[in-house]
């Protein structure tokens, strides 16, 4: 380094007194604190827009986060983005003038849809079916989602151009108009639907159907060109009736029409209305003579043509002949008001019941006191105006049970006024006893049973036997019929019988389990029943009862076998299981050193599959057995032991994915197995020494065990050999 001279010193030295070197001095410092102060404020403003801008992140991406929820939430609901919230169809019609003619009749329907879409994607939603509607003038209103929750009034629609809004438009797609969209909110689509009205001579019909969603509303409005200046108390639609039948009508005059307000079901798409004419309320009230009504009614319906169908199904029964009859009426005209029949069969055949849809009521009486005939007439609520109506008539009539052979005549129907009526007639057989041939038919031809009635052909589990039709009401039909001798068979049958006895020094105690099948047998007589025994218990399927005192012998019991049924089983006339447990106690002489004990079993008084019995005795003596099931009693048996059941059920509580397995069946419920405290049944100890027998196919036989109980022999126990001897033993 270069040394610096004295003079070069002096040149760069300035000289300052203190106070300019101290303001100088404190001039310096502050300048540099103030720049201090800027750069750490510039980093502090850094610091606080880094946070903001993280704020507003974190607000953006919570707010993207509810909204995400928000959707998911409302396609976990909503899977196709949209709601159909109610749908409305207010219909007018105004009758043309007879010289119009059917053609020119035609009903507007203004119907409005509400429609909630969840989130701003693109969703189509269906609105009419345009292959069975005819509509048009269709209209498009939005409100957006931020004003559909909010109830201030001034949340107004907003009405879109289908055609050139980008984001909300009408398609035709597979074959349905559909309204397709990227906004959410709620949308009003509106449109007029049309609907051509049916006419007959009297009755007249609107409908409107090939709705895709349920109505929550409906109207009508009926005006007449006859009209035009009703009296002060308005007009009246007569004979008015909606369907589905669980519509609510209300009509009421609005300036010269009836305005009719229709309640649906939640679930109808469709309704129709149906009148007969649309007339002056005044002119209405004068009411003609009742007589004088019914003779008009009857007139005008004598001018329409009536066929009729008629299929018939006669069942055989023993001692009796019941026939189910199928009528179905047309007319091509009118609404059926009535119909009447006649029944031709032999003396004492009974109409037991008519029955259809809106029917009111129904008359039958003899046509005279010569003629075995019954003159029907059934009358048809005001309500329907349908021009066909069916009808199930049920007839019998009483044959002479006693008879060995005899001659059938079966019961006819000739409809009165009806310009056609054929049929098909079925003849199947209950009684099993009852031979049937045919005797004698005039004015019918064989046919096949299917051609007969479904109603009729599938309500039966028989064949059936015989099969004609007819073109002409009147027909004979005669069966022969040959009565057989009916043999008796089993009621009941015993599959198990295992019998158990338990001998202590003074007392037996006794256990019966019987296993059998049964069609409505009300006792089981069991016969053997010691003199003596005592403290009996019983348990038939599982519910405790008593057995009762009686049978042809003094020592036999009667067990109730009605108890704790499967019902349904039972009722279907099917062979019942039935599980039985009896026990009780008898007494016997003390037992000795030596001696005898006879175990008379109990008998059933049935056929019995398979008997197996054991026997527990004292240990301390040795046995000698004889009787019915022979000397030696086995080590085991070959059938094993019956359980008992029960046709209760639980009422454990379990999850809902719970997997049952076998254990659940021994498994007792949560609560007790019987709200009484369960049956009361004493258990066999296991005690003693078991004997095993076992018989089959008994039948009406008593079975009985004599036993000869002795001490047992004395045997000398042999010594041990010593083992010199085992030494000797082995080299030989």
């Amino acid at each position: 380094m270069a040394m610096v001279t004295t003079a070069e010193m002096m040149k760069s030295e300035v000289k300052m007194n203190l106070e300019e070197f101290q303001e100088i001095f404190s001039s310096a410092r502050l300048n540099e604190a103030e720049l201090r102060i800027i750069e750490q404020k510039k980093r502090h403003e850094a610091e606080h827009q880094r946070k903001i801008k993280e704020l507003d992140e974190a607000i953006l991406q919570s707010k993207v986060m509810v909204e995400k929820d928000r959707v998911a939430d409302h396609l976990a609901l909503f899977p196709e983005n949209y709601k159909v919230l109610t749908q409305r169809a207010d219909g007018l019609f105004n009758a043309s003038a007879p010289a119009s003619g059917v053609e020119g009749d035609v009903a507007s329907f203004d119907v409005e849809l509400m429609i909630r879409v969840m989130s701003s994607k693109w969703t189509t939603i269906p609105i009419a079916n345009t292959t069975a509607m005819v509509a048009s003038d269709w209209k498009v209103s939005w409100m957006p989602e931020e004003y559909v929750d909010k109830t201030s009034t001034g949340s107004t629609y907003v009405v879109l151009d289908p055609v050139a809004d980008p984001e909300t438009m009408l398609l035709i797609k597979d074959e349905q108009q559909v309204l397709a969209t990227n906004r959410s909110g709620l949308f009003r689509v509106q449109f007029s639907a049309y609907s051509r009205v049916r006419k007959d001579r009297k009755l007249n019909a609107i409908s409107l159907s090939s709705l895709l969603y349920p109505l929550s509303g409906a109207s009508m409005t009926l005006c007449s060109h006859d009209m035009a200046a009703p009296d002060d108390e308005g007009i009246a639609v007569k004979e008015l009736s909606i369907n589905p039948t669980s519509a609510v009508l209300k009509v009421q005059p609005d300036n010269g029409c009836a305005q009719i307000s229709v309640i649906l079901p939640l679930t109808s798409n469709k309704f129709e209305i149906r009148w007969l004419d649309i007339v002056d309320a005044a002119k209405e009230k004068k009411k003609v003579e009742p007589g004088a009504m019914d003779e008009a009614t009857a007139e005008d319906q004598s001018e329409d043509s009536l066929t009729v169908s008629h299929d018939v199904m006669h069942t055989v029964e023993d001692g009796v002949i019941r026939s189910t009859n199928v009528l179905q009426f047309e007319t091509s005209e009118s609404a059926l008001n009535s119909v009447e029949f006649m029944v031709h069969g032999e003396r004492g055949t009974r109409v037991t019941s008519v029955s259809g849809y809106a029917l009111s009521r129904w008359t039958a009486g003899s046509y005279n006191a010569t003629a075995s005939m019954i003159h029907v007439r059934a009358y048809f609520k005001k309500s329907n105006l349908d021009s066909s109506a069916t009808l199930h008539v049920h007839t019998e009539f009483d044959t002479d049970s006693a008879a060995k052979t005899q001659t059938l005549s079966l019961p006819r129907i000739e409809c009165v006024g009806a310009l056609r009526q054929t049929g098909h007639i079925g003849v199947i057989k209950v009684a099993n006893s009852v031979e049937l041939h045919q005797y004698k038919a005039v004015g019918l031809a064989r046919a096949e049973p299917t051609d007969i009635s479904s109603q009729l052909r599938l309500n039966t589990d028989r064949p059936i036997m015989l099969a004609y039709k007819y073109l002409n009401p009147k027909y004979t039909l005669y069966l022969s019929s040959t009565s057989h001798t009916a043999m008796d068979t089993l009621e009941a049958v015993v599959d198990r019988v295992h019998y158990e006895a338990l001998a202590m020094d003074t007392h037996v105690m006794h256990s019966l389990l019987v296993m059998m099948k049964s069609t409505k047998l009300q006792y089981l007589e069991i016969q053997g029943i010691p003199s003596d025994a005592s403290m009996f218990t019983l348990i038939v399927n599982g519910v405790q009862t008593k057995p009762v005192k009686g049978g042809n012998t003094e020592d036999s019991l009667l067990i109730p076998l009605l108890v704790g049924l499967n019902t349904e089983t039972a009722n279907n006339g099917l062979g019942v299981k039935t599980s039985i447990e009896l026990r009780y106690f008898s007494t016997h002489d003390p037992l000795g050193e030596e001696g005898s004990l006879g175990l008379p079993l109990p008998q059933v008084t049935l056929p019995i599959s398979v008997v197996t019995a054991e026997l527990r005795l004292p240990k301390i003596y040795s046995y000698n057995f004889t009787g019915d099931f022979g000397n030696e009693g086995a080590e085991w048996l070959k059938y094993p032991v019956p359980s008992s059941f029960s046709y209760i059920k639980g009422k454990r509580v379990v999850p809902k994915n719970y997997k049952f397995s076998r254990l659940d069946d021994v498994l007792e419920d949560e609560t007790s197995q019987n709200e009484d405290g369960g049956a009361i049944q004493m258990e066999i100890p296991q005690s003693g020494r078991s004997y095993f027998f076992q018989r089959l196919l008994v039948v009406n036989t008593p079975l009985s065990l004599n036993i000869t109980y002795f001490p047992p022999l004395a045997t000398t126990k042999p010594s041990a050999p010593s083992f010199w001897d085992n030494l000797r033993s082995f080299f030989g």
